[in-house]
């Protein structure tokens, strides 16, 4: 009973707190509320489907109950003292606070790219991957469209996180909120980055908004998730060489539709293929 309601409790956390909250917040602010020059930051001329919230939202709704087994589970390790999450920041050296911050996000960014560039293995991209990349354009509520398989394999690599490396509560939860957010925010459909931070070279090793979706258009490019660095190491950064005073506009993008129809096209003969 004790475990059944620690399921009920993660399923409710990670539903409001981590779903609701952020895709609703999103959805509202940029595909509902109206606000001068919005449609200049629109990354894609198509506008979602007919529908297709309706499925990101189900498929969502079932990766959500994967999470909070999953999560339920490490929490069992948790209590046996099988992870290393700590409360206690004297426990560990000084700065190794934000130390393991920055190492969660760079073992996650390379955990998601190489198990994303997997789920596009031809063999297995049918089974783990089509669902999501139905939305061509997708919406906020399409942060958690996962098969069941892809969500499996997302919170693996979380769960190894927070079991192997040390981590202080707080630290796991600014991480957390960190990838939530990037997460939603790379599925809004809107560059909600700045130029002047996306130009400046601190920001080069960072991924934008337009990076992500542009992979909902050309699935051969842009696999990472915080970070381009393995996309930039492995060839599989997508050009953007746009003149900078043009970056947040769509019809600039060289993932749009507007220049060439042929991205949409190989993308919808693609997808038709797996599922045939």
């Amino acid at each position: 009973m004790i475990v059944l309601l620690e399921f009920v409790a993660f399923f409710l956390f990670i539903l409001i707190l981590g779903y609701i909250a952020p895709a609703g917040y999103y959805y509202c602010a940029y595909h509902v509320r109206q606000f001068e020059n919005k449609e200049q930051l629109r990354i894609q001329h198509r506008l979602p489907k007919p529908g297709g919230i309706n499925r990101e939202v189900k498929l969502s709704l079932i990766s959500i109950t994967i999470f909070a087994l999953g999560s339920t589970l490490v929490f069992q390790f948790y209590k046996l003292g099988w992870t290393n999450i700590y409360f206690r920041f004297r426990d560990y050296p000084p700065g190794y606070f934000f130390i393991s911050i920055f190492a969660s996000m760079v073992l996650h960014d390379t955990f998601f790219y190489w198990t994303h560039r997997f789920m596009h293995w031809q063999p297995v991209f049918k089974y783990m991957h089509a669902g999501h990349h139905r939305s061509v354009t997708p919406t906020p509520w399409a942060i958690y469209a996962f098969q069941p398989a892809e969500a499996a394999l997302q919170f693996v690599g979380l769960g190894v996180i927070i079991i192997f490396l040390p981590l202080h509560t707080l630290a796991l939860v600014i991480f957390l909120w960190f990838d939530n957010m990037m997460n939603t925010a790379g599925h809004t459909g809107f560059e909600v980055v700045p130029r002047f931070i996306s130009a400046h070279p601190w920001f080069k090793g960072f991924n934008t908004v337009t990076h992500h979706d542009a992979h909902h258009t050309n699935m051969t490019k842009n696999f990472g998730s915080f970070f381009n660095v393995w996309d930039r190491w492995m060839g599989t950064q997508l050009d953007e060489s746009t003149p900078s005073e043009s970056f947040p506009h769509a019809h600039t993008k060289p993932t749009r539709d507007q220049p060439s129809q042929s991205s949409d096209n190989l993308q919808r003969t693609e997808l038709q293929r797996v599922h045939d």
